[in-house]
This record gives C-alpha cells, sequence and structure tokens, in this order.
C-alpha cells in the first residue's frame, strides 16, 4: 500500500472513530479541518486528529497556537542560529560546555572513541573493542551507555552487570547478552537515525533521581524533564516543560509517539504542578489522573527542589549563544537539576498534546521580528495570521 493510502486510510478510520466516539458527524470534521487551514497553515488533516482539535469549539485558540507538524523544524530553525547548534547535536561537546559553566551532568566514567581526540578531564580513554571489554571487566557495573550522536536512545545501554570476564553483559531487565551483540548494540550500531559511530559513546554512571519522585513513580529509571526555554532578545524564560515518566522495563525516558510506553504530564513552569498524564498520541493515547502504579495521584505530587531546578535551567541558557529556542533535558536529584542533553530541533509535537498549542500571541510576535524566518513561507503566514 502507498503511503498516499495510508494516510487515507488512516483518515478514514479517525474520521469514524470520532462520529462514533464523540458524536461529531463527518460534515461537522470536514468544517473543522476547512477552518483549521484556514487559520494555520502549519496543520493538516493529521494534526486536527493527533492534537484532539475535533473536542475543541471551532476555531478556539488551539486552532490559532498549536504549531502543526509542517512548522516544527523551521520553528527551530527560525530561533536557532545553525552555527551554534553543535552542543545540541554533538554529546562530547555538550559536555565540555557543561564542564566550562560548572553545570552538572551524569558522572562521566569514560568515553569510547575509535579515532580523534579525547577530552583531557575525561577519566579513561577507550579505542577499541578490547579496550571497552577490558573497563567493564575492571570497573564492574553499573554503567550506563549513551552515543555521542544519536536519537530516540537507540544504541543506548544500561550494563547491571559483567559477567564470565567480560564475555557476558547483562542489562537492568536481567537480560544477558553476549559482549560482540553488546558491541553491535552500542560502539556498532547502525541504521540508526542520526548514530554515528565515528563519534563514539560516553559511558556514564546512572543517575539516582530524587527518591521523592522514585516514591512516586515506583520505578528508579530516571523520569526527565523536558524544559523548553525561549529566548528571543529579552532574556531567558521557560516556555513550556514536559515531565517524561518512565514505566517498568525502560532505562530512559524517550516518548516517540508513544511507542515505548512512557507517559507525559505537563508541567506549569513556575509551580511546579502536573497535569494528568497522556501515554501517546490520539487515539491511542490513554489518559491518566492517577500513576497507574504507585496509584498517586499527578495533582497532588509537589516536585522536588523546583525552584532551584528552574533557576539552574536559567542560568545555563547563558551558556547557549544564538539559540532562541533551547529544549533541555534534565533529571532532577538530591543535588538539583543534571543535564542530560540539549536539543534543537525534536520534541515539539510532546510540548502540545495536553490541549495548549505552543505558539501564543507573546511567541508569534517575537518571531515575526526575526530576520531569518523565511518571508512568504508556510511558517511566517502563520505567525503573523
Amino acid at each position: 500500500m502507498s503511503k498516499l493510502l495510508k494516510k487515507v486510510f488512516s483518515v478514514l478510520i479517525n474520521a469514524r472513530y470520532v462520529k462514533q466516539q464523540f458524536k461529531r458527524g463527518l460534515i461537522a470534521q470536514g468544517l473543522d479541518i476547512l477552518k483549521l487551514y484556514r487559520l494555520n497553515p502549519t496543520c493538516n488533516i493529521s494534526d486536527y486528529y493527533v492534537y484532539k482539535l475535533f473536542a475543541e469549539a471551532r476555531g478556539s485558540a488551539l486552532y490559532k497556537e498549536l504549531l502543526g507538524f509542517s512548522g516544527h523544524e523551521a520553528f527551530s530553525r527560525s530561533l536557532n542560529a545553525r552555527t551554534a547548534v553543535t552542543p545540541a547535536w554533538d554529546k562530547m561537546v555538550f559536555e565540555v560546555v557543561c564542564k566550562a559553566y560548572n553545570l552538572q551532568t551524569p558522572e562521566l566514567l569514560a568515553v569510547y572513541k575509535p579515532a580523534g581526540l579525547i577530552p583531557g578531564f575525561v577519566p579513561a580513554k577507550i579505542c577499541d573493542a578490547k579496550e571497552l571489554k577490558d573497563f567493564l571487566v575492571q570497573y564492574g557495573a553499573p554503567v550506563f551507555v549513551k552515543p555521542v550522536k544519536g536519537s530516540l536512545g537507540q544504541g543506548a545501554f544500561y550494563v547491571a552487570e559483567v559477567a564470565e570476564n567480560g564475555e557476558l553483559v547483562i542489562d537492568k531487565n536481567g537480560n544477558a547478552i553476549s559482549f560482540d551483540a553488546f558491541c553491535k548494540r552500542t560502539i556498532g550500531l547502525t541504521g540508526a537515525k542520526h548514530y554515528n559511530a565515528e563519534s563514539g559513546v560516553l559511558l556514564q554512571k546512572p543517575i539516582v533521581q530524587h527518591p521523592l519522585i522514585t516514591e512516586f513513580t515506583q520505578n528508579d529509571s530516571p523520569s526527565g524533564f523536558r524544559i523548553l526555554v525561549i529566548n528571543t532578545g529579552k532574556g531567558p524564560y521557560i516556555h513550556r516543560v514536559i515531565w517524561k515518566v518512565v514505566v517498568p522495563g525502560n532505562i530512559s525516558d524517550n516518548f516517540d509517539k508513544g511507542g515505548y510506553g512512557n507517559m507525559l504530564v505537563q508541567v506549569n513552569p513556575t509551580t511546579g504542578k502536573l497535569s494528568g498524564a497522556v501515554s501517546s498520541y490520539w487515539p491511542k493515547a490513554k489518559f491518566y489522573s492517577q500513576h497507574p502504579i504507585s496509584g498517586r495521584d499527578f495533582s497532588s505530587f509537589t516536585l522536588p527542589l523546583w525552584e532551584q531546578v528552574t533557576a539552574e535551567v536559567l542560568r545555563a541558557a547563558g551558556a547557549i549563544n544564538g539559540m532562541g529556542a533551547m529544549h533541555w533535558d534534565v533529571v532532577i536529584t538530591e543535588k538539583g537539576a543534571v543535564f542530560l542533553e540539549l536539543n534543537d530541533i525534536g520534541g515539539t509535537d510532546i510540548l502540545q498534546l495536553h490541549g495548549k498549542g505552543l505558539m501564543d500571541d507573546d511567541l508569534k510576535i517575537a518571531l515575526r521580528q526575526k530576520p531569518s524566518v523565511q518571508k512568504g513561507s508556510t511558517f511566517a503566514r502563520f505567525i503573523n495570521k
């Protein structure tokens, strides 16, 4: 089946489901979509269903403020100079920047890189598979491995134990694989988006998140926060925060359209108050007012150290010149914010799955002043509406 036919088939299924479950007829849905196209050039039919616009009043604020999928890259490129985004694509460069500005990151144990320089502050420098095995045997575990260049958790591995003189590597869930298989999933990964084997991998001491968060989630795998900081020239401010809640069995908080099973919770940037959680894109999405494992209400949970964490994120924003939209990944520990990485393009969808669009009037006004916004483009037409 061609991509076009798949899209048409998906639209028909969604339209029928909305008619049955939400009592909104096909004609009404069609009029909604026409209105959406008129008000918001970045949106298409898929956005209408993914973001549940059918449940909104026609022409509501969400119609006007939602940044559709076609506008995600334009949004980042309009705010982020291509000459400034290297720390968001290269985790080794990110590590160097954080060291320079005293920003806390996971403790770095070693770096594997097949060729080229490795910074002098790295405790152990590894150049081949044999040295990697020797390091794991000597250090032991646990070790968290992640690629310097990669995305969506591909290439990441939690080494919980090393056995049989390094011939077996055991992950956090107790699964044992051979060292060769471990190498194929990490330093020798192929076909993964944005992955670059020559850039190497980081070997880190696993983060211990704040015990109050572990108690709430009943899971010690860190549930990180995606914090979008906007800086259009008047000083940085936190525009949107999402808590990426890890479900048991996962070692990372990646969402990837709900494919990992993790949940997303919206966080009030000022107060730290939580919304309920969503588990996926609609129509697969489930909404949870309580954590499904612990049974505790999201709305009554107070995030620890929130004021301290947000202050540190805003301080970190001052270390990155030339990026007006900084998507920080942060874990809260007993010592405060630990920075995992910085993102440039990506993750914009997860910031809008709780019925609130990204592009409020203030942000649109600021973007109109940016010469980097391509005149006459779909994105330019959107912010000028």
